[in-house]
């Protein structure tokens, strides 16, 4: 299993050499501890010079496994189940950014936050049919460049919509894009998932899951709290799963302590 970690370029403050030296030390630091991706958080791909950035990565022998589009919600707070449909249209535009950048960057494209929250004006049906109408727009153009999106259950304590693994599959499959692919996330999993049934039911559709973000259920790094990764790693190993497992945390007590706590606690479950 590859193992890659989430981080920022802070590329609405930075120089195109402050990003490429940032993304440079990421990689420096990274390679070593067996990692072999970073998983980019951005805002503004646009404003990343992506060439260069694909460079950085092949000569370290790294991956851009996914790009986090979460930021375009929580700053510009565009979103694809917004009553407004300029704001949609917003959403959509902000995807296509990502898409474009993630034609040279190899990456696939998270569905996470971006589909937004309802409000007290809003209502979870017209919520999730924005969200769906949207979703569409967003798979013609990923299927235009050959891009895969995944769509990320998040709990409910975070967004009002698509919380569940199965509520997820079910909306994947009403649109039937080849494009539009399942990620699971350790941590929503452990909030939102029956902790008895959930091993079965992973196992029954691992397959159709294109990546993975790793979370401890104390939101810190893997090893810092009770969920069991070894039985749900091994489940995706055993279907032969090639994807990347991207830890996605909160950075404490830093991003570097993070990166190693994380990869000393593979090895202590055998996992890498």
């Amino acid at each position: 299993m590859k193992f890659s970690i989430v981080s920022g370029l802070n590329e609405l403050n930075s120089s195109e050499k402050q990003i490429l030296d940032k993304y440079s030390q990421l990689c420096e630091f990274l390679s070593p501890l067996s990692f072999k991706g970073i998983e980019l958080a951005i805002l503004k791909p646009e404003n990343i010079p992506v060439k260069e950035i694909k460079g950085i990565s092949d000569s370290y022998g790294m991956e851009i496994p996914a790009l986090g589009t979460g930021s375009t919600f929580l700053r510009f707070r565009y979103s694809f189940g917004d009553l407004d449909s300029n704001i949609r249209e917003k959403a959509i535009d902000r995807i296509k950014k990502y898409i474009e950048f993630s034609t040279i960057s190899n990456s696939k494209v998270i569905i996470g936050l971006i589909r937004g929250r309802f409000t007290y004006k809003n209502n979870p049906e017209t919520e999730k049919r924005n969200i769906i109408d949207s979703l569409k727009k967003c798979c013609r153009l990923a299927e235009d460049s050959n891009v895969e999106l995944i769509f990320e259950p998040i709990n409910r304590f975070e967004i009002d919509s698509y919380n569940t693994i199965k509520d997820t599959l079910e909306m994947i499959e009403e649109i039937g894009s080849e494009n539009l692919k399942l990620m699971v996330d350790s941590f929503h999993t452990h909030l939102e998932e029956d902790p008895i049934t959930i091993w079965d039911y992973l196992d029954s559709i691992a397959k159709k899951v294109s990546h993975l973000h790793l979370s401890d259920d104390t939101r810190r790094a893997p090893g810092t709290g009770h969920f069991n990764f070894r039985r749900f790693l091994n489940i995706f190993e055993k279907n032969n799963y090639k994807g990347f497992a991207s830890v996605e945390t909160i950075m404490k007590p830093s991003f570097e302590d993070v990166a190693k706590q994380t990869i000393t606690y593979m090895k202590s479950i055998n996992i890498l």
